[in-house]
């Protein structure tokens, strides 16, 4: 055998167990280094029309993806910490999964939901801890607000958030210490507009609509 046959050989079998069957994302403590970010490459797949698995109580709810360089990319681009598995270690752990003894399920997840987000216009993600996470986790969501729930907007949504808001009408709990603060003056003088636009004489007649 010619030392050429042999790197061919060579580079072959280097290639092919270097190709896992499918890739797992870590969500326990000591080995994931970004959650957040690996929710968003979860979603990310599943908008690429992947089919992942969601290990609930394995390793802190991980993920099992197929194998793919596009998603092992992905994963490197975002700080995404990943595990490359055969299709014999991915079967031993769904095995175990499967255990009565266990308490573990694997959850298919086949697409991925439209989410929305009550809050005002004009709010930074920064000023919602849940439009914070998921700008950071790179995960698509549309803001909603009173004229999209009026409108019956909300069934265009498979999932909403709703922030700490004070559905009474009252301007939300930092009334009394920024009543006189000009960005708080300028929300409340929205506020009230939302609610004539609206067809409301008063903010919280339209929170009740």
């Amino acid at each position: 055998m010619s030392f050429k046959q042999l790197l061919y050989i060579l580079l072959f079998f280097f290639t092919v167990s270097a190709k896992g069957s499918f890739i797992l994302i870590p969500m326990d403590e000591t080995t994931q280094q970004n959650h957040l970010k690996a929710y968003g490459i979860t979603y990310w797949a599943l908008d690429k029309q992947y089919k992942i698995s969601w290990l609930l109580n394995y390793r802190g709810g991980s993920f099992l993806l197929p194998d793919a360089q596009e998603i092992r990319k992905e994963c490197q681009i975002r700080g995404v910490s990943f595990e490359v598995l055969s299709d014999g270690e991915s079967n031993s752990i769904l095995d175990e999964i499967s255990s009565p003894s266990q308490n573990m399920e694997a959850v298919v997840l086949e697409r991925t939901p439209k989410i929305a987000v009550y809050t005002p216009k004009g709010k930074q993600p920064w000023d919602d801890a849940v439009t914070l996470v998921l700008t950071y986790a790179e995960i698509p969501f549309t803001p909603v607000y009173d004229e999209e729930v009026l409108s019956d907007g909300l069934l265009l949504y498979d999932w909403l958030h709703l922030h700490h808001e004070d559905f009474t009408g009252q301007y939300g709990k930092f009334f009394g210490a920024y009543k006189n603060a000009p960005w708080y003056i300028e929300q409340k003088k929205n506020a009230e507009a939302l609610a004539a636009k609206l067809g409301y004489g008063k903010v919280s007649e339209s929170k009740l609509a």
